[in-house]
Formats: C-alpha cells, structure tokens, sequence
C-alpha cells in the first residue's frame, strides 16, 4: 500500500516537474510574444493580485509560493538571484500566477502587466532582465494607446492596430540575442503594459483581431510614423533598402501640428553641433543642398518627399557630407524633411531726432515690422550653394515638414483619411493601410507564415 503510494506520488511529482521544466518552450508559442520590459536591473519588487509562484526554471524548482498582494523582492549581486535575502542557485527564474485567469496581473516595480514573466540574467551585463510573454493580442492592448490617439476616429486606430500587429510578428526574434522578441520603447513598438490600456483600443484590437498586413503572401515591416509633411518617402531614400511597399505617397497630415516648423541656429551654434558629434569643419562658409521644390522631387540629394538624402557643410577645415538622418539626430530636428535659408535679420526699430517749433529736441523710436531678408551668395553659385558671409548677426534657418522618418503609415494622414471616408464602413481601415503601404494585402494571419 505504502509503496503503491509513493510510485504514485513520484509518478506525480515527475509530471509536475516536467511541466515547470516547459515553462519557457509554452511561453514561446506561436500566438505569444516575448517584451522586454526592463532592462540589467539589479533589483525588482514583485507582486500580483492572485496567489502566485516564483520559480527556478535551471531546477525547474519552486522556490516559493505568495499570497495576491504579498510582495516579494529580487535581487542580484553579481553571481547569482538573491530572492527575499536567500541566495538562488540558477540563472533563470519565472513568475507564474497560480490561476491561468486574464483578470488578474502580475507586477513588475509598480507597473502591472498580462501573463507570465520571465527573468533571466542580462546578456553582457552584471544585471537581470525581466520579460513579460503574453499573447500578441493582448500585448496589442497595451501598445495601442502609446502609439496612436485612442480618441481619433475607430478607423484610423483600427489601422494602427493592424500595422502594431504586423510590425509585432515579423519583429519576433529582433532581439533574441538578449531573450526576447520585442522591447518596450520606440526602437520597437512603445508598450505600457496592463496601464496602457484604455478601451477604444482594446476595441480596435478585437474589431481587426488576427488581421495583418501582407505582401505577396509575406509579412511586411510596417514601419509607421506621426505626420510624413505632405509626402512620405521611398524605404531606400532613409534607409537604404528598397521595399516595393513602401513608397513614397501623397499625405493629408496637414492638420499635424507638427505639419511646419522652424529652427534656427547661429553658424558657430551651427559649427559647434557638428564638432560635437565628431565633424569639425572649423568656421562653416558654406551649406551645399538643393531647394526643396513641389513633390514628387528627382534631384540626387534629395528623395521623392524632398527628404534630403545628402547634405553639404563646407568649412575652413575643409568639407563633409551628411544623411538627412544623421544631421537630424545631429540637430535633434523633427524630420529630414526640411529646406535651409542664409537670414539677415533686419533692424527691429529706428530712432532718430525730432524737434518742435519752440526749438524743443527730442528722440523718437519708431518699430519696424519686417521679416528677415534671405541672403544671396555670390553671382555665380549654383543654388544649391547656401553661402554664409561671416556678419555677426546672420542666423541658418531650417524650415521643414512633418515628424519621423516619413516611411509607411502617417497617423496624422490615417487620422484624416478616416475623418473625410465613409463613416458607415467598418472596413475603411484597410484601405487607409493599402494607400500607405503599396500593392499590399490585409487579411488574418495564414498559418505558418
């Protein structure tokens, strides 16, 4: 009888033992995806809101089990996890919430989030990695809201949530090297966990739930960005790879209050930015770039949008070409779009004396109203030539469109389009999707894919 007993408690906790031991193989299912949400910590509080476990996943061991609302803390000291002061012999460790029930969270340093998390030591660092595995669906939940307006019309959120769903597949294994797939900042999609929800977009997840976007049957990365300035701009113009998809398209973003915008710099401002980031070109005499004019634009050192592709900084160091990219980084500007004028601020106010008939003397300021006046280089400079003079009040103005890299979908472009188009179509979204990204198809997700 005792014997009969014991084989089948073995028998059990060999069972129980294997699953733990499958802990991470499940969590990387198919409809799963793995986000990084923070980063080389060396200490986290943990808790949930439902009785949960911590788990050594190396010894596929519980290392402990606490009540909903107890807290429990995880450190590292360099060697090893330290949980609640007791040293853990393992590398990896996961917290399981012991009802499977989407209700209830588990959280990570305040902030609560859907399914499982997973910690583990960070790759190349003295520090831990927490991951949080759910499914795509419900990460969608908590991205929606951090990317787009949520308040905008159904459709354009809708085609946001469709274009996060795309970009959330086909990034899968981005950043295996460091255990996940996804991380949680704008170098991905921005994910705020169970806090980031908010209704509306959880209704335009579930109303486009399964659907992505497709090219010739393959995922696309469905790059998307805030407002493009009017135009969006061929993938090889920033990036240097065509992708038949994504072309450049006209935009109706002028609603954008990023639509226009302006910045202006001395050319010592102008000189001591580009030195910073590793260009000295000593006193800057000249800034080679050709005007921007009406779109579609083919000139060799800008793209279709009127993006600049190539920019010229002549200096008494000598000479350096520049992307778009790099100088906008550079100049932290909001768009490689823009076009650069040479300005000589005009005299703000005259003064002068005046006299009345008694033979009283007096002075009198009188405003002046005028813009600055644009500066012309030398008779027989070519007009991509922006020639500085040296006088000590002329200021570089960079005018420009937009905000981001302008390739694939623009969210203030969707937001109109989805504003001026039929109001009783719950399939609009999709053809906001095909305008943005070309020759393009959305429909679910075919297994396998």
């Amino acid at each position: 009888m005792n014997c009969k007993f014991i084989t089948i408690l073995l028998g059990f906790l060999s069972c129980m033992l294997f699953l733990v031991g499958t802990v991470y193989a499940a969590q990387a299912s198919e409809s799963n995806i793995r986000v990084g949400i923070w980063s080389n910590q060396r200490n986290i509080l943990v808790s949930a809101d439902v009785d949960y476990e911590i788990v050594n996943v190396d010894k596929n061991q519980t290392l402990g089990r606490f009540s909903a609302n107890e807290k429990a803390t995880i450190a590292y000291n360099g060697n090893g996890f330290i949980l609640n002061g007791k040293k853990i012999d393992g590398v990896r460790l996961s917290l399981l919430k012991l009802k499977k029930d989407d209700a209830y969270s588990i959280e990570v340093n305040k902030k609560k989030y859907r399914g499982d998390i997973n910690i583990h030591i960070t790759n190349g660092k003295s520090g831990m990695t927490v991951v949080n595995i759910l499914s795509v669906e419900k990460y969608l939940y908590g991205v929606i809201a951090k990317e787009i307006s949520p308040s905008w019309s159904l459709e354009a959120v809708k085609a946001q949530a469709v274009a996060a769903r795309t970009y959330a597949f086909y990034s899968r294994n981005k950043h295996q090297s460091d255990g996940y797939d996804v991380c949680a900042t704008t170098d991905c999609q921005v994910y705020g966990g169970r806090e980031g929800e908010v209704l509306r977009g959880i209704k335009a997840v579930d109303d486009t739930a399964g659907q992505v976007i497709l090219y010739k049957g393959k995922l696309i990365p469905a790059y998307f960005h805030s407002s493009s300035g009017g135009y969006t701009e061929n993938s090889e113009n920033i990036w240097g790879t065509y992708l038949p998809y994504l072309r450049g398209v006209v935009d109706y973003d002028q609603g954008s209050p990023h639509y226009n915008w302006e910045k202006q710099l001395t050319p010592n401002e102008l000189g001591e930015l580009l030195s910073k980031a590793g260009y000295n070109v000593g006193t800057i005499k000249a800034i080679g770039i050709s005007p921007l004019a009406a779109q579609p634009i083919d000139t060799p050192d800008r793209g279709v949008s009127g993006r600049v592709k190539m920019i010229r900084f002549i200096g008494t160091n000598g000479s350096i070409q520049l992307t778009g990219e790099k100088l906008r980084t550079i100049l932290s500007l909001k768009s490689s779009l823009f076009d650069v004028h040479i300005m000589l601020p005009v005299q703000k106010s005259i003064e002068f004396e005046i006299s009345d008939g008694i033979g009283n003397v007096g002075n009198k300021k009188v405003e002046i109203n005028l813009p600055s006046t644009n500066e012309k280089g030398y008779f027989t400079d070519k007009e991509d030539i922006h020639r500085i003079s040296g006088r000590s009040n002329e200021i570089i103005s960079i005018s420009g469109f937009g905000w981001g890299h302008g390739i694939g979908l623009s969210q203030w472009g969707a937001k109109a389009m989805a504003e001026k188009g039929p109001q009783d179509d719950p399939t609009y979204f999709k053809e906001i999707l095909k305008h943005y990204y070309q020759g393009v198809e959305v429909k679910k997700l075919p297994k396998g894919v």
